[in-house]
């Protein structure tokens, strides 16, 4: 399930949000491989294991990153490319991160992951 609606007891329906109806988000956590980066606009391009361990393409990765992770990131990107489109750059799998996300998308896809930490 994707989560839950809880309520105060005395509360009324109310169209709208409101802090008496609370919508709780049942997320899952997942580990992937940073493959590359937009260059336009902030996005990491995240992998997972598809069929016979090779890396698929899971969808991209643009929140919960601090500035900091941003940092780290950008400190080694450039000795891990090794190459490039018009829209993105690509790197060696090397980079795992932590991603909470919804569910996964009908097309195999992180439906809004949003970055967690760098697994070490």
């Amino acid at each position: 399930m994707e989560g839950i609606v809880a309520k105060r007891a005395e509360s009324i329906y109310v169209s709208g949000r409101s802090d008496a109806w609370l919508k709780i988000i049942n997320w899952t956590y997942v580990d992937v491989t940073i493959t590359g980066y937009r260059k336009a606009e902030f996005g990491w391009l995240a992998s997972v294991p598809g069929s016979g361990g090779k890396l698929r393409q899971a969808g991209v990765i643009e929140l919960g990153v601090t500035p900091q992770h941003r940092a780290a990131f950008y400190s080694v990107k450039d000795r891990l490319k090794t190459h490039e489109d018009r829209n993105f750059v690509y790197l060696e799998p090397r980079l795992k991160a932590r991603v909470k996300m919804r569910n996964w998308t009908k097309a195999g896809l992180l439906r809004a992951p949003t970055f967690v930490e760098f697994i070490l």
